[in-house]
């Protein structure tokens, strides 16, 4: 749909919202990998439109549709804070919300660090066991299209490889770095988090 279809909604549901902060809500979104803008410009398709002027076009990316599949999941009566009761929780809930917790505490973390943090430091940051840490590890496709961060190994000693015979991996010698998609990801948490 076009900016123009979106500035038109919500002044139909009477909210008065300029285009500027509309853009800024689309360019965020566009940061945080949820939409894209496509490369042509395009008439309204949602509303009749007869002028000749076009306007920016804008689609769900696939991490956008996800999101958007699991929304009602967290959807709750008016009057409460947003988040699900104990009585409107489920295991399938609970998983989505700590999986949803554990990835963005990594992000956030790595960010607040330079974008890079050793594997027994985020561990110890996190206050979560080796086990739990593993799971946590590798996001799903559930949060993004790419991965938000990757686990680098350091080139290995005589000490590491005499520990992998054994079957042992030393924490030390990995390192989790955000990625370019990782990166603008905390970024647009954080500029949200800082909004009054």
């Amino acid at each position: 749909m076009t900016t123009h279809d979106i500035e038109k909604a919500f002044d139909e549901h009477g909210l008065s919202i300029t285009k500027k902060e509309i853009n800024a809500w689309l360019i965020s979104l566009q940061e945080a990998s949820l939409i894209i803008k496509l490369d042509e410009r395009g008439k309204p398709v949602v509303f009749t439109y007869d002028d000749r002027y076009t306007f920016d076009l804008w689609r769900l990316s696939e991490t956008g549709l996800n999101v958007g599949r699991k929304l009602p999941s967290f959807m709750v009566k008016e009057e409460s804070s947003g988040i699900p009761k104990l009585a409107e929780l489920n295991p399938e809930i609970i998983h989505e919300i700590e999986d949803l917790y554990f990835t963005s505490k990594i992000l956030l973390l790595l960010h607040d660090h330079g974008g890079e943090l050793s594997y027994a430091d985020l561990r110890k940051q996190l206050a979560i066991d080796r086990e739990k840490l593993a799971i946590y590890s590798w996001p799903d496709a559930s949060h993004s299209e790419k991965p938000l961060f990757e686990i680098i190994v350091k080139p290995p000693t005589l000490r590491t490889k005499v520990f992998k015979i054994f079957g042992w991996m030393m924490e030390q010698d990995l390192t989790f770095t955000l990625t370019e998609d990782g990166r603008r990801m905390a970024e647009s948490i954080v500029s949200r988090e800082k909004k009054p």
